[in-house]
């Protein structure tokens, strides 16, 4: 909102997991923007992934489904392509690395789908869960962050913002919210009552909480930086592929998103 109180934005998708974070940061952005977009991106290999439904079915209660849309998305193609398209080169050179780094690439696959999508729909702005309190993992690195918004999300016309990065307890202010029914949802490991399961996740968490920054004695932000710049080239061919087989000019599609915000 605008100091008048008037909200001032259309319209923001979100990378919705139907966690704490996610779900707090379409709250954020719902005092923002008259309607918000709830993407949750099934990259083909995590398990529970309609517990989605739960926070976003909450945050329609509350702000009505005129306010909220939710979908959830195949998104397991641009995942082969992006993050598992080079994997043996991926292993070689980033080693056991990787197993932090696989849920950049993972991330930077949804990127990909959410600009995609946010072209077609004419959305011109693009919210996350992250938040600082995580920055251990390569995804949540203020660095990379500032990076994939500055020379990537940029470049499509679209607004990229994390609105909760300072925030430390998204679960309970999702509770005070009225949204979640608990007030401690980010204790449960593993199995959870709002978000899939991944099969990655466990590991990559452990291995970028005690290994990743604390032990290895490299700079991991620019390690992150170069997976991603490796990266960026896959993704741009894929949204390029993407709308020249639907016979749709991007150009025009970016040109339409610069002009709203």
């Amino acid at each position: 909102m605008n100091k008048s109180g008037k909200i001032v934005k259309s319209h923001a998708s979100i990378l919705f997991s139907g966690g704490t974070d996610s779900a707090l940061a379409a709250v954020e952005m719902l005092k923002q923007c008259r309607k918000v977009t709830l993407l949750t991106l099934n990259p083909g290999f995590v398990l529970f992934i309609d517990n989605s439904r739960v926070h976003a079915e909450a945050l329609q209660r509350k702000y009505g489904p005129d306010r909220v849309e939710h979908r959830l998305l195949d998104n397991s193609k641009a995942t082969n392509k992006i993050l598992f398209g080079n994997l043996k080169h991926d292993l070689r050179k980033y080693r056991f690395d990787m197993t932090a780094l696989v849920c950049l690439g993972c991330r930077l696959s949804m990127h990909t789908r959410a600009i995609i999508h946010n072209l077609e729909e004419g959305i011109p702005i693009i919210a996350d869960g992250s938040i600082r309190k995580q920055s251990a993992i390569p995804e949540q690195m203020d660095s990379v962050i500032r990076r994939n918004r500055n020379w990537y999300f940029q470049e499509y016309g679209i607004t990229q913002v994390s609105p909760i990065y300072e925030e430390n307890n998204s679960d309970l202010k999702l509770f005070e919210a009225g949204i979640s029914k608990k007030r401690n949802l980010k204790r449960q490991f593993i199995l959870f009552d709002t978000q899939a399961t991944c099969p990655f996740g466990v590991s990559a968490d452990v291995y970028a909480r005690m290994f990743y920054r604390p032990l290895m004695g490299k700079d991991t932000e620019e390690e992150a930086g170069e997976y991603c710049r490796e990266k960026y080239p896959e993704m741009k061919r894929y949204i390029e592929e993407y709308f020249t087989k639907k016979g749709l000019s991007l150009e025009k599609l970016i040109a339409n998103l610069r002009k709203k915000e």
